[in-house]
């Protein structure tokens, strides 16, 4: 159900006005590697267990609240840190995602740099809000998941 909607998730069009929603939270976090996640696809970016609904035989994502625009391998690389975060090996994890075309047709560089970003961002996260034990939680998901990109 996971890999389904996350495929339904990559086949939404860009709504017209995401025009103007281009993603930067990473930029600061990515060395000049910033350009490597442009795109225009729109992506999902706040995957975890409580916005995915699941009915009989179908999934789907709620809580769109910062949809923005990317490069398309974005959303399934924060679906993976989740499932890190939630006990899944990384390799396990990238396998869950390895059928989506937005993953199978990424840059393996953009790919790395993009892991080294976000675990650099979500670490910055964590030490502002320690009292957030998730931010630490996601945080180490993220750098578990770069370290294992790096190792290749």
């Amino acid at each position: 159900m996971v890999a389904d909607v996350l495929r339904r998730v990559g086949e939404l069009p860009l709504p017209e006005m995401a025009a103007d929603w281009p993603e930067r939270r990473w930029d600061r976090f990515a060395a000049g590697q910033e350009h490597q996640f442009a795109g225009a696809a729109l992506l999902y970016t706040d995957w975890h267990p409580g916005n995915f609904v699941v009915g009989e035989g179908r999934s789907w994502l709620v809580d769109w609240s910062w949809p923005t625009r990317g490069a398309a391998f974005i959303s399934p690389a924060l679906l993976i840190v989740e499932l890190v975060s939630a006990g899944h090996a990384p390799g396990a994890a990238e396998e869950l995602v390895r059928d989506s075309p937005a993953w199978t047709e990424a840059s393996t560089d953009a790919v790395d740099a993009f892991a080294v970003a976000h675990a650099r961002m979500c670490r910055t996260a964590a030490a502002r809000r320690p009292e957030q034990t998730w931010l630490a939680a996601v945080a180490d998901a993220a750098a578990c998941w770069a370290r294992h990109r790096a190792r290749g």
